[in-house]
């Protein structure tokens, strides 16, 4: 059964058109569902987390998607990075990937879906880009690849991503960033399945909490079944109220 919560504040949802415009970049990604050469259809993603911008579609997102990790009691720790490492020079990031996860499509959480993630932040040219500002990125991290300072240097202080396995990825920096662990727990870094942005859908998260729909300005929630954590799943869904102006 599902349960209606009632709450104060009211739940922006966002929608972002995401259409292919072309590949490439340092970093290896995978490509877009639908098979190479093949322009995705335009697509709609409900709640993108990248480009939600408001705190009430921030927390609406939040119950859909999660990142590599998170702030808790001002501790960076581990989601979807089972394990992280730093470099002594402070320029790389490995994350170790949790196996088992499962996004709410039923595609796998591997390294190459992360690398799409952080290749659709970072590089306009992605096939899985859409036409989102990105706006939490540039606050993050200064610019989008190819974009040059006036001394000539890139913008962005993020330099690429690489797959060292399936379970494994390393993040290069151009420069030390001690907060950056802290950056990418920011819930517009979540990570969202590279089909359900290729092909289109309303959910692409791996969370607790799937959608089971929209409708009439409600987001309809169900535990979903195949969370990673099972202890954590819940035992009943619940009903979002949202401002269907601002769908």
């Amino acid at each position: 059964m599902h349960k209606k919560f009632p709450f104060a504040m009211i739940l922006t949802v966002l929608s972002l058109w995401l259409a292919a415009c072309g590949g490439g970049g340092i970093e290896p990604t995978s490509p877009p569902a639908g098979g190479s050469g093949v322009t995705p259809p335009p697509a709609v993603l409900s709640l993108d987390p990248a480009n939600t911008a408001g705190e009430n579609g921030k927390a609406a997102a939040a119950y859909l998607y999660e990142g590599l990790v998170s702030m808790k009691d001002g501790q960076i720790t581990g989601v979807l990075a089972e394990s992280y490492s730093v470099s002594d020079d402070g320029l790389d990031y490995i994350f170790n990937l949790r196996p088992g996860v499962s996004f709410h499509d039923g595609e796998p959480l591997d390294a190459d879906a992360v690398i799409a993630n952080f290749t659709r932040w970072y590089d306009p040219a992605s096939p899985l880009r859409g036409d989102g500002s990105y706006a939490a990125w540039v606050a993050a991290f200064n610019g989008f690849k190819g974009e040059t300072a006036e001394d000539g240097k890139a913008k962005s202080q993020y330099d690429g991503i690489e797959k060292t396995n399936d379970l494994t990825v390393l993040v290069h920096l151009n420069s030390p960033d001690p907060e950056f662990l802290q950056k990418i727990s920011d819930p517009a870094f979540s990570i969202v399945s590279p089909a359900v942005l290729a092909q289109g859908g309303e959910d692409g998260g791996t969370n607790k909490y799937k959608s089971a729909g929209i409708q009439d300005g409600k987001l309809t929630l169900e535990p979903f079944a195949g969370y990673w954590d099972p202890a954590a799943i819940p035992s009943e869904g619940m009903e979002v109220s949202f401002d269907k102006g601002d769908y």
